[in-house]
């Protein structure tokens, strides 16, 4: 049996009697994605539409899409910006539009992934010769811009194509021919052209192709489900981390806003331009789902700098803008295996709405009068212990008697398992015998599902003649 002492502090003021019990607040360091201290895991879907009481019955908590919602969803949105070279003829005009946008999708958007596979040409990329100098140009106007107006919205940037080692220098670029740039290349020169400071977490397409979920990166082998040539698999992630610690950013995130494998189509399908180059990648709908959910329990397992990924897709085989054949429907998982397969893995708890909690919760100061005038700073905490984002206001009381100052923006929002730590500042002048007050008031609501709370934090300052103290020793049992 172990004895703890602790001692208790009896305030003896003539007549009146106060218990006071001397408490000590740990406060875990402020956490953000990019840092990699969040408790949450993004599990995400890249939709053609919303879906969210779908998305939700699987158990996932985010969704990838491409126009702006203009609306609270009850699961977090990463809405895809496109970016590409034409921009650059007038970038402030590029910043007001992406300000503008920012602005408009306040509360309704809760990360950004500011261009696309910027390391292609194509008409979904760069729509030009990939320049990653140039697009860390206009990343890092976008960044300024977005949070000049959302500072709690996650900047995440372009999700990088895996295209492989690709041999030849175009214009003094490795890895270039003129159409697209190996990714590791294109990563490299665009962290040394300053990107690194322009992002909060890292985005990056780490398909699966023909390679099984868990095949090593950079192995060749002769058969396919473990052929991981030029990093074409899943755990090519590996390798793009590497890329961020060399250059001294490994505590940043990565999210892999797009992967997944490719399916079958119907026999009629295979003449279809849009599968030219891309049936080595198939694979059945049973090693689909066998593979996404291997991957999602792989990197909660091995990945600690993995924040999130989003699986490409989810219902773009039944959105009517995409033909019969289109490739991009044989990577849904609606209606195929995956999708019961991904609802019934293991996950993190179901999001529980919590409780913003406040320490100090009071706080009380006895004095004399010839300990005043009165100035003291004490550590103030905002936590949000449930898993929703909440949303607060805070509003310091009209009483003047007590003059606080609270550090740090009075509204903002807080994500699931995050803290906000500040200082409060307590002031008083000399005043005769007497009690003094003010109060901290602290409002916060759940955006989407319409709870709110109000919680008030009394402040009171008691001068007196003569205050007596005596302790009392707490023996507790372990």
């Amino acid at each position: 049996m172990n004895k703890l002492w602790s001692r208790l502090t009896i305030i003896l003021t003539g007549t009146a009697v106060s218990l006071f019990a001397v408490i000590f607040f740990t406060n875990r360091p402020t956490a953000t994605y990019a840092d990699g201290n969040s408790d949450d895991f993004g599990y995400g879907l890249s939709v053609a539409w919303p879906a969210v009481s779908e998305v939700q019955a699987m158990g996932f908590n985010w969704i990838r899409v491409f126009d702006p919602p203009n609306t609270r969803h009850a699961v977090n949105v990463l809405l895809r910006v496109d970016i590409n070279a034409s921009h650059l003829n007038d970038i402030n005009g590029f910043g007001n539009s992406i300000q503008a946008l920012a602005q408009s999708q306040k509360g309704y958007v809760d990360a950004y992934e500011l261009g696309n596979e910027v390391n292609l040409d194509a008409s979904y990329g760069w729509a030009a010769p990939p320049n990653a100098a140039h697009y860390a140009t206009l990343l890092c106007e976008a960044y300024g811009r977005v949070k000049a107006v959302d500072p709690d919205a996650i900047v995440v940037s372009a999700g990088l194509a895996p295209v492989g080692r690709v041999s030849g220098n175009w214009h003094g670029h490795p890895g270039h021919n003129g159409a697209y740039q190996d990714d590791r290349e294109y990563m490299k020169e665009f962290l040394d052209a300053g990107g690194g400071a322009c992002f909060d977490v890292f985005g990056y397409h780490p398909f699966g192709y023909s390679a099984d979920f868990d095949t090593p990166p950079d192995q060749w082998s002769a058969d396919p489900t473990q052929n991981c040539t030029n990093g074409f698999c899943f755990r090519g992630l590996e390798k793009i981390y590497e890329i961020l610690q060399s250059r001294g950013l490994g505590h940043k995130q990565i999210w892999g806003t797009e992967y997944g494998w490719l399916t079958m189509p119907p026999d009629h399908c295979t003449d279809d331009g849009s599968w030219d180059g891309r049936f080595w990648q198939i694979v059945s709908d049973e090693k689909q789902a066998e593979n996404l959910m291997g991957s999602f329990l792989y990197a909660r397992e091995h990945y600690p700098w993995v924040g999130a990924l989003f699986i490409f897709n989810y219902n773009f085989n039944e959105a009517d803008w995409y033909g019969e054949c289109e490739q991009m429907r044989f990577y849904s998982i609606k209606n195929r295996p995956a999708q019961t397969t991904l609802t019934e893995m293991p996950k993190i708890a179901n999001p529980e709405v919590g409780e913003l909690v406040v320490q100090p919760s009071s706080f009380t100061k006895i004095l004399s009068p010839d300990q005043q005038p009165f100035s003291v700073t004490i550590p103030f905490t905002i936590e949000n212990k449930g898993d929703w984002r909440r949303t607060y206001a805070i509003e310091v009381g009209p009483n003047t008697e007590v003059d606080l100052n609270l550090s740090g923006p009075l509204h903002g929002n807080l994500y699931g398992r995050f803290s906000s730590n500040r200082t409060l500042q307590i002031e008083t002048p000399i005043y005769p015998l007497g009690n003094y007050r003010n109060t901290i008031q602290i409002t916060d609501t759940v955006p989407g599902l319409g709870s709110s709370d109000t919680q008030t934090i009394p402040i009171n300052i008691f001068i007196w003649e003569e205050t007596y103290q005596t302790h009392l020793p707490i023996v507790m049992k372990q």
